[in-house]
């Protein structure tokens, strides 16, 4: 049996179909993969909430911070793609140029699957790649987000540096570059693969890349002391011998 719902889908390949922005795409899982995955699979109607959540932050030696948040969230087959920039102001004072060097790396990217790097020149840095997932029940409410729609490419800047939330690949990446010759970051998710770098050439800063996968399941007890009255009746069915 060819089972071909978008859900499905969406929790094998981070594929889903957002709004105008058309960032993702679902794709139908052929009876070969699914032989593999009996059992392993959940039924759209027991799905009350989907959502991936992704951030990238920069903080320099000074305290000042820039970044973004994207949040994907899907409840009852509407999906919702929302941007937040994230902002700190620092002491004042400008960091030094960083005069570290990073070479290499570039193939990290091309990765199929997970790949995440920390990389630094520099000295007394703290850089943290996180990815999760997150499964938990629900008794239907429909899970609320903040921050505007994405529209496109969008940009946030201030005195630590910029940030570019984008499409590519058929999926979404957040493209940071740290003032002063810092550093820069990613966090990027499509194409079947989530990659998350840090590459940091100064001194005293603290990156951070996060993603996480959200799936609250419906929390029905009638349903299942249903299942579990059934499953007794079948007990006591008697067995036929040979």
């Amino acid at each position: 049996m060819k089972l071909t719902t978008w859900m499905l889908a969406s929790l094998l390949l981070p594929a889903v179909p957002v709004g105008a922005s058309n960032l993702f795409q679902p794709v139908e899982i052929s009876d070969a993969e699914m032989a593999t995955l009996r059992g392993r699979y959940v039924l759209p109607e027991g799905i009350v909430h989907f959502g991936v959540t992704m951030s990238t932050s920069w903080r320099n030696s000074s305290g000042a911070t820039i970044g973004a948040q994207v949040n994907l969230t899907v409840n009852n087959l509407a999906a919702n793609l929302n941007v937040t920039p994230l902002y700190a102001s620092g002491n004042g004072n400008v960091p030094g140029q960083g005069q570290g060097q990073i070479i290499g790396g570039q193939g990290l990217s091309n990765v199929q699957g997970i790949s995440q790097s920390v990389r630094t020149a520099g000295d007394f840095n703290d850089g943290e790649n996180y990815v999760d997932v997150v499964i938990s029940h629900s008794p239907g409410q429909a899970i609320t987000t903040q921050g505007q729609s994405f529209g496109g490419n969008q940009q946030f800047s201030n005195a630590a540096g910029s940030v570019l939330v984008s499409s590519a690949n058929g999926g979404l990446q957040m493209q940071l570059q740290a003032n002063q010759g810092q550093g820069s970051a990613s966090n990027s998710i499509g194409q079947g693969g989530l990659h998350q770098q840090a590459n940091i050439s100064g001194a005293l800063n603290q990156v951070r890349n996060l993603t996480s996968l959200t799936v609250a399941m419906h929390d029905n007890p009638a349903v299942q002391q249903g299942v579990y009255c059934n499953l007794s009746q079948l007990g006591v069915i008697p067995r036929a011998g040979y």
